[in-house]
């Protein structure tokens, strides 16, 4: 079920809800919405309530101005969620914009979560985002990348598109990554670049999960090793996958989650 949450500053957050039990929280990565969830959350909500969101500035919800993009305002927009929405210590998982993100809630947040999955997060900004740091030619890349993305997108619409193995889930992504806007894209990576989450890691008391894919070309799987090395009890699972984890071994993901998140 679709539904629409105002959060901080009047933002409009858009969200789904499926699922009966205790709440889980699934929060994605950057250029993408809570669509990337779709194919994971059928056999989830059997077992939990399931809550995917769309961060500001991404998918059906609001964007805010330019400067508003930060890790600690994702970070208050997700609190803020969860809190309005009248969850209790639910279960969060995010994937690598979204894993550093969630990593962040659970280290201000210590006693906030029952549990903590973070999927290829990015940990230090050590990611493949470092062209941002030259904003102009970043802006006009990313500005020249939404144009051209709708004729990529093209013939990814056949009908028969959707019977091809993982030829929805490019679909899927490149869709996301034109509904956004350059400003978006472009604020939102220099947030995670600029951001290193090593001073509240040792703070995390939610039980964590690193799930990894060892063939991650955008987030080093480093970054989650070294976060498994300063959580207390944190546990690292590596997989054989990319940075889409979650499209690459999506059975392998739901029984990780399933198990864990229990």
């Amino acid at each position: 079920m679709e539904q629409e949450f105002q959060g901080q500053n009047g933002l409009r957050i858009r969200y789904s809800v499926v699922g009966e039990g205790p709440d889980v929280v699934f929060v994605h990565g950057w250029a993408s919405s809570r669509r990337m969830w779709d194919h994971i959350l059928p056999a989830l909500a059997q077992r939990f309530r399931c809550w995917a969101l769309d961060l500001p500035g991404f998918g059906d919800s609001d964007r805010p101005a330019p400067g508003w993009y930060s890790i600690p305002n994702f970070t208050a927009a997700v609190v803020g969620f969860v809190e309005g929405l009248g969850m209790v210590r639910p279960r969060l998982v995010g994937h690598s914009m979204g894993g550093m993100i969630a990593l962040n809630v659970a280290g201000r947040h210590p006693q906030a979560l029952e549990r903590l999955v973070a999927i290829n997060p990015v940990v230090t900004g050590r990611v493949n985002l470092r062209p941002l740091a030259r904003p102009d030619f970043a802006h006009r890349m990313l500005a020249w990348a939404l144009r051209l993305s709708p004729l990529v997108l093209q013939p990814l619409a056949h009908p028969m598109g959707h019977r091809v193995h993982g030829l929805q889930f490019i679909r899927r992504r490149t869709e996301d990554f034109c509904r956004c806007s350059a400003d978006t894209l472009f604020s939102s990576g220099r947030a995670v670049v600029a951001y290193d989450l090593s001073p509240v890691l040792a703070q995390i008391a939610a039980p964590t999960l690193l799930l990894v894919g060892q063939q991650d070309a955008n987030v080093p799987p480093s970054e989650s090793r070294f976060a498994a090395r300063q959580i207390p009890g944190a546990r690292l699972h590596l997989m054989r996958a990319g940075h889409l984890v979650t499209d690459d071994r999506p059975e392998k993901v739901v029984a990780q989650l399933a198990g864990f998140l229990a």
